[in-house]
């Protein structure tokens, strides 16, 4: 039995989350918000690609992807698994605040990693993004890792 879980996000659909990348053999859940996807439009083909970022991100891992009210599927999945812990990485999204609190008052700890800066700034900040932009374009479009793995040449047909 693990004493912990990591909860996937909308925010955090990635193989290299930070709660992901600090807890490597933990279970991994990601919710489809039921309530939120009701008020909101989006296409199948969108739907789709948060799919398969879910995927991507639990492959090779012990883990599960499930549609539902957020809280009541994390905290069945911890039980599932004995867990105490929750493990997530930090969002703006005014309703992550509320999940995190709906979870500890369940009795669950949880442990929000920071997300890593886009670009490291100093100072006031701009009143203008292209004066933003002069100052962070050459870190933010610096390649950071080593990119996804393409197939060899003869493995594409």
């Amino acid at each position: 039995m693990s004493n912990g879980i990591v909860w996937l996000h909308g925010d955090s659909l990635s193989p290299t989350d930070p709660a992901l990348l600090a807890n490597p053999a933990t279970p991994v859940i990601f919710v489809f918000d039921e309530p939120l996807l009701r008020t909101m439009q989006l296409s199948f083909k969108r739907l789709f690609f948060l799919y398969e970022c879910a995927l991507e991100a639990i492959a090779g891992r012990t883990g599960s992807i499930r549609r539902g009210v957020v809280v009541e599927e994390v905290r069945a999945f911890a039980a599932e698994y004995g867990a105490t812990v929750v493990h997530v990485t930090a969002s703006v999204a005014p309703r992550f605040r509320r999940y995190v609190a709906e979870l500890q008052a369940a009795g669950l700890t949880v442990v929000v990693h920071p997300l890593p800066p886009f670009v490291s700034w100093h100072g006031e900040p701009p009143r203008r993004f292209s004066v933003f932009w002069r100052r962070v374009a050459a870190e933010a479009l610096h390649p950071t890792g080593p990119g996804p793995v393409l197939p060899d040449a003869h493995e594409v047909e």
